[in-house]
Parts: C-alpha cells; structure tokens; sequence
C-alpha cells in the first residue's frame, strides 16, 4: 500500500506504541484519524500534530461511545484506506482479584471494539480495493500466561478474529493483518505489570524489549508490503518461545 494522501483511523492513539505509529504515518503524509479515551487526550493530540487531522474522544469500553463514534465515523468519512485497532487493556491479575468492572472492559476494548469498528465501518473501507485492517494482538494470544488470564482470553480472541476475517475476505477488500507482538518498551498493563522505568532496567539488563519506534517503523514496512502474510509475529529474542530477533 502506497501511503501518501491514504486516510488512516487510529484507535488507541494516544498510548506510547499510538504516538510512534502517528508520528511515522504523518511522514508518509498519510491523513490521520486519531481515536484517544479522553477529551484531555485528544486535547494533547491537537496540539502535538495540528488541525489538519481529525480527532475523536471515544472510550471503547462503553457501548454509547462506540457507537456514537462509528456513527460519527460514518458521516464524517467517505472512504478508510487503514484501520488500526491499537487501543488496548491489559489486567495482569490472579483471576481471584480480577474485577467484574476489569473483565468486562477487557472484552470490550480488546475484542468486542475491534469487532463492530471491522462491522460497522466495512461499506467505507470496501470503497477502496486494498484497504487494510490492522489488528494489533500479542504473544498472550499464543502463550498461555500465568496471572494473565484475562488478557490472554481477550488476545486469543482477537487472535481467532483476525485470521478468521482473514479466510473470510480473501481475495477482497479489506485485508486483515494481525500482528502478533511481544514485550515493548511502553507503560502498558494494570495491576502486577511492570512500570515503563522497569522494563528500561530489565532491559539495560539483557531482558529484550522493542523501543516503540522501531516497532512503528516495522508497522509501517508491513503496512506497505502488499504480500504481507495474514499473521505477522514479532518477538524480542528471548520471549516466550519467540525466535524473531529485532535487527
């Protein structure tokens, strides 16, 4: 996909992987459409990147918000060349502490928004032949992970979403593409994750971690390759069972 003058819709656009990607997307001159939770978040976003873009607070965990944003979407765009279902939670929790409040906004945000966005939004992305959703998993979803039941569920989900809307669409518009990502350097993760300063130290301590600006120009490059495979894994050399080796 060239991506000059190409309308991108971001969700999760304010986290630290959200602002890496937004920031190579603009220097590819692509037009942004950037989806934060909060009216402060998108605030900040105007602010960093200009007018020019289009801006919407929207918390995906509330049904309301979802669909009064899907409506805005509608009326708003003619046409989406990319979709990039960014925004995530993670709960790294024993399942005895796990809140009904934190599973049902894991499912929400995780699985169930990138869902209806796919649904909802299909008549402006099939207005383009190669129109793109990119799904942003996790290593969760293959390796089954001790404190993180919650998580895992959802990133299997997504996982099962993804690749299923893969055999679904093939041959048409859009394609699917999930990206199945290891540990990086970003303060992602409530309850026994580690702090962004942390996993710095862990890293400088041979724990391997992606910077988010290596990952946002690895985005790009699969963004860009229309042979890209339907799955893309990328782990650190010593995650899991992972052997991607970031070079």
């Amino acid at each position: 996909m060239h991506l000059k003058n190409k309308i991108a819709v971001v969700t999760g656009a304010g986290g630290g992987i959200g602002t890496a990607l937004c920031e190579m997307l603009i220097r590819e001159e692509v037009s942004l459409v950037l989806i934060a939770r909060t009216e402060e978040n998108v605030n900040k976003l105007k602010k960093k990147y200009g007018r020019e873009h289009t801006y919407y607070a929207s918390d995906l965990s509330k049904r309301g918000d979802l669909l009064k944003l899907i409506g805005d979407l509608k009326k708003d765009l003619n046409h989406i060349d990319l979709l990039v279902n960014l925004a995530g939670i993670g709960i790294y929790r024993p399942i005895e502490k796990v809140t009904r409040t934190e599973l049902d906004a894991s499912f929400a945000i995780n699985v169930s928004a990138p869902f209806i966005l796919t649904k909802e939004l299909l008549p402006q992305l099939q207005k383009i032949s190669n129109s793109l959703i990119l799904n942003i998993g996790s290593g969760a979803g293959v390796i089954p992970m001790k404190n993180r039941s919650v998580y895992c569920t959802t990133k299997f989900a997504l996982r099962g979403l993804s690749l299923s809307l893969s055999e679904e669409f093939k041959g048409k518009s859009p394609s699917f593409c999930l990206i199945t990502l290891g540990s990086t350097l970003t303060s992602f993760g409530v309850g026994n994750a580690l702090t962004l300063e942390e996993k710095r130290e862990q890293n400088k301590k041979g724990s391997a971690y992606f910077t988010t600006e290596w990952l946002a120009n690895k985005l790009i490059e699969i963004i860009k390759d229309d042979k890209r495979t339907p799955e893309v894994v990328l782990y650190p050399n010593n995650y899991g069972f992972g052997t991607w080796k970031k070079t």
